[in-house]
């Protein structure tokens, strides 16, 4: 096979490692996104890089080519997910249940090994506060793909903060319910 071929071969492998295979080892929710996208593009371009300087070690050649096409792509993908191009609200939510499933998963395997309290209450506590996060990210999402057009806002953040909870009663509310108070009557 040719440098080309196995450079090829080598990152799209790479790719589908980092993309699929971790992300399903390593957590119960696995979730394709752009930001993982990215991620995994980083990865396959180094190891890319690493194949390139592997053959012309063997080969005692410097492919310049092939380090620049990489390097440029390694620098493209890495600007790309530092300013977040083409990630959207629901992308950084998926992105966020994947981490929480993650973080879950081994505060779980942790609770199971330690004899320590103390680690065994943190680990608890994790679990109980990011299954309570995941419960709100996936609310979120489940509305967003109901209403497309309704855009997160300061106020109804605060509405899936309070998931289960009723929102407080408007002015025009609390006057009607407490007009039929004794007090209000004096």
């Amino acid at each position: 096979m040719r440098l080309l071929e196995y450079t090829l071969l080598t990152v799209i492998v790479a790719f589908i490692i980092q993309f699929w295979v971790l992300s399903a080892i390593t957590s119960d929710k696995p979730q394709p996104t752009m930001g993982k996208f990215y991620l995994s593009m980083v990865s396959a371009c180094i190891m890319g890089i690493l194949e390139v300087m592997i053959h012309d070690t063997y080969k005692s050649v410097v492919s310049l080519f092939y380090y620049v096409v990489l390097g440029f792509s390694l620098y493209l993908f890495i600007y790309f997910f530092k300013n977040s191009w083409w990630i959207n609200d629901a992308d950084y939510l998926k992105q966020m249940l994947e981490s929480h499933s993650k973080e879950m998963i081994l505060s779980q395997r942790v609770i199971k090994k330690t004899e320590n309290t103390h680690v065994q209450t943190i680990a608890t506590n994790i679990v109980h506060r990011r299954k309570k996060d995941m419960d709100v990210i996936a609310k979120m999402l489940d509305d967003a793909e109901k209403q497309v057009k309704a855009p997160i806002t300061k106020t109804n953040v605060f509405n899936y903060m309070n998931v289960g909870r009723e929102d407080p009663p408007t002015k025009e509310e609390f006057s009607k319910d407490t007009s039929s108070y004794p007090l209000n009557s004096i």
